[in-house]
């Protein structure tokens, strides 16, 4: 590979996050070759990852420091395959889905792919993955809604990829990973901290029984088979099991006990999976250890709208 389509390709890792304001971009610096990725996903683990670009073309790894939670597109890096996916990249203003696979020595990238899209919703996911349809059934088409089946997960989080093989992308799929239970019910929270949220986890509490067959499949110490409401829908059924109006996966106390679901290091009442290492209002303090992430004098536990988007936070999941 040529030195100058390498430092393109380069210049494409920065996230083109264009309308959802989720995480800062990675960066490519032309005069030092350094690129720096700010979310790499690699297992239970995110890395900040610094590469460099090598005379051959291959990006050198300089270095992987284990990063915080980070809220935003996720790279992601397969151990066992050694394969590193960009779901948005950017060169030149075109937009590709990059692919790369580490050498054996585990010591630099090649390029292995790079198709061309476009992604009018900035939610990681090309036009042409999410198509013109409407999942949901909320008048904006699935490459215009950030949630575009409507489970309370927004697409960013879910992604273009297809969890159980059925032919929908996760963002598409209220069941991503057939396991008889919805996405609105697991949610986004990863209760067996193995690296894979719930709604795609067919395992979540990792004890070795399938989710499917599991009566307390998220390892709460509650049975599914319960109805903590008295509606008539058993909570692993329900998809608001304390029937307050909020999907179970955007509650972040979705049995009703007081107790925040997931961890809440700032103790604001969002767990730190929804905040990740962001810093909204430039303070210092990265949005899941700050308790007023938009530094508007009202705590997140009480402010409509926590991260100053101009969203009511009943209706922005992100």
């Amino acid at each position: 590979m040529h030195l100058s389509k390498t430092k393109a390709l380069l210049i494409a890792m920065t996230m083109g996050v264009s309308s959802i304001q989720i995480a800062s971009a990675d960066s490519f610096n032309s005069s030092t070759g350094v690129l720096r990725m700010n979310y790499v996903k690699v297992g239970a683990v995110n890395y900040k990852v610094e590469l460099q670009l090598q005379a051959d073309g291959s990006l050198k790894l300089i270095s992987a420091v284990p990063a915080t939670d980070t809220r935003g597109i996720a790279n992601k890096f397969d151990a066992n395959s050694g394969v590193l996916l960009t779901p948005i990249v950017d060169v030149d203003g075109v937009k590709f889905k990059g692919k790369f696979a580490i050498n054996e020595a585990g010591t630099s990238f090649k390029l292995l792919s790079a198709t061309p899209g476009t992604d009018s919703d900035g939610d990681g996911i090309f036009d042409e993955d999410e198509g013109q349809g409407d999942a949901d059934g909320d008048g904006i088409v699935n490459s215009l809604d950030t949630d575009s089946d409507g489970d309370g997960i927004d697409d960013y989080l879910e992604g273009g990829e297809d969890s159980d093989g059925d032919g929908k992308i996760d963002s598409l799929d209220t069941d991503s990973d057939n396991d008889g239970i919805s996405d609105a019910s697991e949610g986004a929270l990863d209760s067996d901290k193995d690296g894979i949220a719930n709604f795609q986890d067919t395992d979540s509490d990792g004890d070795g029984t399938p989710d499917i067959s599991d009566d307390d499949a998220d390892g709460n110490g509650k049975l599914d088979n319960i109805d903590s409401d008295g509606d008539g829908l058993s909570d692993r059924e329900d998809e608001d099991d304390d029937n307050d109006g909020i999907k179970d996966s955007m509650d972040f106390d979705a049995n009703g006990d007081g107790i925040i679901d997931g961890k809440d290091s700032d103790h604001d009442g969002v767990p730190d999976v929804f905040e990740g290492s962001v810093d909204t209002d430039h303070d210092g303090k990265p949005d899941y250890q700050d308790d007023d992430d938009d530094g508007d004098g009202i705590s997140d536990e009480n402010d409509d709208d926590s991260d100053g988007n101009g969203h009511l936070d009943s209706e922005d999941h992100d």
